[in-house]
């Protein structure tokens, strides 16, 4: 999706945040990833400040604020591997790029 949004002229950036009691596939996932995976540790805390589930997707604007929040168990699907899931997530930032 990051190339195919480059492509049209739009600049984006993609990552991910792994929970801290699955730091254990952090490795087998960033293998798998072309973006980069970030480790949330106690410290940090990213998950809770967020109030994260798996999967949830946060889109921040140029400025750093969020902009919007698709969260897994929602009324749309986020799943990626599907064409409803992937056209709602491609849509959702679309609409963030269009508003800046």
């Amino acid at each position: 999706m990051r190339l195919e949004l480059t492509a049209s002229g739009h600049e984006v950036y993609f990552l991910s945040v792994n929970k801290i009691a699955a730091e254990s596939t952090q490795d087998k996932l960033s293998a798998r990833c072309a973006f980069p995976l970030l480790q949330d540790t106690v410290e940090e805390g990213v998950w809770e400040l967020h109030n994260g589930n798996k999967d949830d997707f946060y889109i921040y604007d140029r400025d750093g604020n969020l902009a919007a929040y698709l969260p897994n168990a929602g009324e749309s699907s986020i799943n990626l591997s599907t064409e409803a899931g992937y056209t709602h997530v491609k849509n959702s930032l679309l609409a963030v790029l269009e508003a800046e």
